[in-house]
């Protein structure tokens, strides 16, 4: 077919400040470019991951039963980045959804201020996905079960 994988996405807020904050400093991806269409995200040298463009000022919010993209996943590289990532969400006021062990992947579930689902993750390598099925597995995971990264230095 030729397509190799998802290039980016692009959702739409409606304060492209609050995106900036939270795309920017609470996970930390590059701005790659500000335009007037909104703003360009990513992650290494890759020209975009994410583009947060701007949405009406009236526009609704998401509530979890619209039509559309129901959570944006990001893939980090450890366990400890995740946990680092969830300290610097509660440091910052950010909503933390929950977390859940999907037996493929251990997720933490975070809100963008304007109510985006955000899901940071770390594949379970050890977990045959081929052989033991995938796909609405959902077990109880406590992300503070994991060492805090700022408490082991």
């Amino acid at each position: 077919m030729g397509i190799q994988r998802v290039g980016h996405a692009v959702i739409r807020m409606r304060d492209l400040e609050k995106a900036k904050w939270f795309y920017h400093e609470v996970l930390g991806m590059e701005i790659g470019a500000e335009t007037d269409l909104g703003i360009f995200f990513r992650f290494g040298n890759y020209h975009h991951d994410l583009a947060v463009f701007y949405a009406a000022p009236d526009g609704a919010l998401p509530n979890g039963t619209e039509v559309g993209l129901d959570h944006l996943a990001l893939l980090a590289d450890n366990i400890e980045s995740v946990r680092a990532i969830y300290d610097r969400a509660k440091a910052m006021g950010v909503e933390v959804v929950g977390s859940a062990d999907h037996a493929i992947t251990r997720s933490l579930y975070l809100r963008d201020p304007e109510g985006n689902k955000i899901e940071v993750y770390v594949d379970v390598p050890e977990y045959n996905w081929r052989e033991e099925g995938m796909g609405g597995i959902l077990l109880p995971f406590d992300i503070e079960d994991i060492p805090s990264p700022a408490a082991t230095h």
